[in-house]
């Protein structure tokens, strides 16, 4: 898969119910904030494309570490 660039928008795909759980809560369309390494391997900073996560009146926005590679709970597409 060719590396995203900062602010690209990706669609998620979940494979595991954790990965499928958190595409139902946030949506499948996330933006790339950060592509570094995440627990030694290359993979994106991903935050949610809305404010979905927090209390009804103080909602913010969902990220998570997405492996380029071989995630064991989502496929990521540009």
């Amino acid at each position: 898969m060719k590396t995203p660039e900062v602010n690209a928008k990706v669609m998620l795909k979940g494979i595991t119910r954790h990965g499928k759980n958190r595409i139902h809560q946030h949506g499948n369309i996330w933006i790339v904030e950060n592509v570094s390494k995440f627990q030694g391997q290359p993979a994106a900073m991903l935050r949610s494309l809305h404010k979905t996560e927090g209390p009804k009146n103080n909602k913010g926005f969902d990220g998570r570490w997405v492996l380029l590679q071989d995630d064991p709970n989502f496929e990521m597409t540009i």
